[in-house]
């Protein structure tokens, strides 16, 4: 690639991101699911954490390191393996918790999105209860 393509692309995305910025902004008239843009969560229900997130990465770390610490005893001195051995069982072992309670993290906020979208299924029922029979196309 040419240095005068590589500068002008710069100078684009420098550009171009300042004035996308203006543009991404959308008024809603209602704070409702429907009218939420994509990627974003409404106002008034359950949001996801980033907790869970934090501990399912430091259970897949933790285990990653106890396993290689482990592998590590096939090659250590005979006096050495059950040290090695049992540190890194127990970072294994650290790794498990962490996934049980990013589980449990998630599980729970699943349980509550459910139990908000079944109290809105619940509200749009109530709303429509008297408004006729349907259509059969909807």
């Amino acid at each position: 690639m040419r240095v005068p393509e590589s500068v002008k692309i710069l100078l684009k995305r420098a550009t171009c991101s300042s004035t996308n910025n203006n543009k991404e902004t959308v008024v809603t008239t209602k704070d409702d699911v429907h009218y939420v843009p994509p990627g974003q969560w409404p106002a008034t229900g359950p949001k996801p954490s980033k907790i869970g997130v934090l501990f399912y990465y430091l259970s897949i770390a933790f285990c990653v390191v106890g396993i290689l610490m482990m592998a590590k005893c096939s090659y250590a001195p005979h006096k050495d393996r059950p040290s090695i051995l049992a540190l890194g069982s127990i970072l294994v072992v650290i790794g498990f918790f962490f996934l049980g309670v990013s589980n449990f993290i998630y599980n729970r906020e699943q349980r509550k999105l459910v139990e908000y979208l079944q109290g809105k299924i619940a509200e749009l029922m109530e709303e429509n209860r008297g408004k006729g029979p349907r259509s059969p196309d909807s």
